[in-house]
């Protein structure tokens, strides 16, 4: 017994100090860092349309076409949505357009789609971001990433909602997003108990989306 005990792994507590500061520091001040140097093509805006009845929007981002809107006769608190992408001809048929239409669900309404390139290959991911009806007023993230290859081009989803558990605490929605350079930034106050919803006592948090390891982390500005 005594011997098993010797043969544990050992790790320095300077190792554990120099990795806790990696996750915290480091890691987000390379992501931001990175961004500075990156830039997505201009979001030009064809049409936007919301009334308070329905949510339908055109943006042409260098040569592709992205159309998001809200299913029709839907109630706003919960229904579809549909993300049609229009891609340009590839280099080996110059005259036939590939047309990707998506359907997904959505818990509240689209309150604003964000367009950005992360990875500097020239075609934009887009972000769709769905606003709850409830006092809670929470956001749902999902977004649309995109390969373009020609004809054989396609995208993938991803959701953004979920918050690591440690950097959740005092969150009960309220929280709000936008672009920063190439960085997705969410920001959101922080309530201790016994705060009101609309009340918060302790200050706001603000994260930015790690495109590499797919989670949000702490911004290295604040």
């Amino acid at each position: 017994m005594h011997q098993a005990a010797e043969d544990r792994l050992s790790i320095p507590a300077s190792s554990i100090l120099v990795l806790l500061i990696t996750l915290v520091v480091v890691t987000p001040l390379a992501i931001w860092r990175m961004a500075q140097h990156l830039a997505s093509p201009t979001a030009e805006v064809i049409t936007l349309e919301d009334d308070g009845e329905r949510f339908r929007g055109h943006w042409k981002v260098g040569k592709v076409d992205f159309v998001v809107e809200e299913g029709i006769d839907e109630p706003r608190s919960t229904g579809t949505f549909t993300l049609s992408v229009t891609l340009p001809p590839g280099e080996e048929d110059e005259t036939v357009k590939v047309v990707i239409g998506l359907e997904a669900a959505r818990d509240g309404f689209i309150e604003k789609v964000l367009f950005l390139d992360p990875d500097g290959d020239g075609i934009c991911s887009a972000t769709i971001c769905i606003r709850s009806a409830g006092s809670g007023s929470y956001l749902q993230i999902l977004q649309y990433t995109l390969s373009f290859e020609g004809i054989d081009s396609e995208g993938t989803w991803s959701n953004l909602t979920a918050i690591p558990e440690h950097l959740s605490v005092g969150y009960i929605g309220h929280d709000t997003i936008e672009r920063q350079s190439e960085m997705l930034v969410r920001t959101f106050p922080i309530h201790l108990d016994g705060d009101t919803n609309a009340a918060p006592s302790a200050g706001t948090r603000s994260l930015i989306w790690d495109f590499h390891s797919r989670r949000w982390r702490p911004d290295p500005r604040k």
